[in-house]
């Protein structure tokens, strides 16, 4: 298991920043995902066997957020 810490943009509200918490949380490989919105970032604690770095970017991009 890793973890990465990214800045996020786009964030309007505590909802949303649950919400993708949640979003990644579902995605086969991801342990556990943070969203911070008072600062902006995202914690995750995934395998990088199962899902890689860029999948997660994706997901992020999908959901209507940027990794800045």
């Amino acid at each position: 298991m890793e973890d990465i810490s990214l800045r996020l943009g786009g964030l309007a509200c505590p909802d949303c920043a649950q919400k993708l918490g949640q979003i990644l949380e579902r995605q086969k490989g991801v342990k556990k995902a943070t969203v911070f919105f008072t600062t902006g970032k995202v914690k995750i604690n995934y395998d990088p066997a199962l899902v890689t770095r860029e999948d997660l970017e994706q997901i992020i991009a999908k959901t209507g957020y940027q990794v800045l």
